[in-house]
């Protein structure tokens, strides 16, 4: 079994921190449910399966470096060290909303905007040297940059300099946004799509428009008195990149029901790539929980919470298939 686990650890995804991600983002769903006692108890769960991926990747570092080292030079598989990012960002959100820590939340932000800055520079630097193609794994990369947009707003309660954080963030993962939804688009729509293409990873293209919108909701919502003409902007670019995220939501679900339905591709076996499809789905509703409180347009806040129950379900069916794995790993 020690050998089994061994091989695990040293083909360990990098990606893997999105189950932390999809995790953290349904407990805060839970929590804004009303839910009581569970958002607490998940979140102490969360924290638990944050420290052992960080404990994996450490051991892949000292005993498996060269498969750490490819990963990281890898095109394909780089992008998803934004996990780590994203998934810490969201434990910091869990650790101001749910523990009422702030301090736990610093000291996550801290990590999580360190690693931004050190992982995405060389990455990016060789997408453009031509080492590898775009695919969707590189809308991580705008991802984890809103996902300090959305830590850097709720910490500014309690530091006021965070703010200027969370704007800038926010209008750049904008701009990358756009950068690599483009050459994404261009792959997609230009070039043949098979199953491979349609991995769950493309629910980030989902995921992105409620976490921009998030951010911006939660600015507003907090320091709304105090951005002066900012306030018009933020509105009206939370209401346009929520309004696209909602147009593009169903053509994913149709576009996973080809792969499942028309190609067969069993949704039987457990893939741990479906938790980046969890995780779209469970920011959709928080974001259109918080932009309903902003914009108060009738209707949006009922959408947030049928999704907070789909995200309930698809967070069960992937954690039911997570355990069902690690058992059977453990008994073999």
């Amino acid at each position: 079994m020690l050998n089994k686990l061994e091989l695990k650890v040293s083909i360990l995804s990098p990606s893997y921190f999105g189950m932390v991600m999809a995790t953290g983002t349904t407990v805060i769903a839970m929590h804004l449910l009303g839910i009581r006692y569970l958002p607490l108890i998940f979140t102490f769960l969360n924290f638990f399966v944050y420290l052992v991926l960080v404990v994996m990747n450490f051991i892949r570092i000292l005993k498996f470096w060269p498969n750490m080292k490819a990963d990281l030079r890898s095109a394909d598989r780089g992008p998803g060290f934004f996990t780590f990012v994203a998934g810490t960002d969201v434990l910091g959100d869990q650790a101001v909303l749910i523990l009422h820590n702030p301090f736990l939340g610093y000291v996550l932000w801290f990590i999580g905007f360190v690693s931004w800055v050190i992982l995405q520079y060389p990455l990016v630097f060789l997408l453009l040297i031509g080492e590898g193609n775009v695919s969707a794994n590189w809308l991580l990369i705008p991802v984890s940059t809103m996902t300090v947009s959305v830590l850097s707003a709720d910490l500014g309660k309690f530091n006021d300099s965070l703010v200027y954080v969370s704007l800038i963030s926010y209008f750049m993962g904008w701009a990358v946004y756009f950068l690599f939804t483009f050459l994404l688009g261009v792959r997609l729509f230009l070039h043949k799509v098979t199953e491979e293409d349609l991995i769950p990873s493309l629910w980030i293209n989902g995921g992105f428009p409620a976490l921009a919108s998030l951010s911006s909701s939660l600015l507003l919502l907090n320091f709304g008195n105090s951005l002066g003409s900012l306030t018009g902007v933020l509105l009206g670019t939370s209401l346009l990149i929520w309004s696209y995220g909602t147009w593009w939501i169903p053509i994913l679900f149709l576009a996973f029901l080809w792969k499942h339905l028309v190609r067969r591709v069993s949704l039987l076996r457990y893939d741990f790539q479906f938790w980046s499809a969890v995780f779209p789905v469970a920011v959709y509703g928080v974001g259109t929980y918080f932009l309903a409180k902003v914009s108060r347009i009738p209707g949006i806040l009922l959408i947030s919470h049928i999704f907070f129950f789909i995200t309930l379900v698809l967070w069960i069916y992937q954690m039911g298939g997570f355990l069902y794995n690690l058992v059977e790993v453990l008994r073999s």
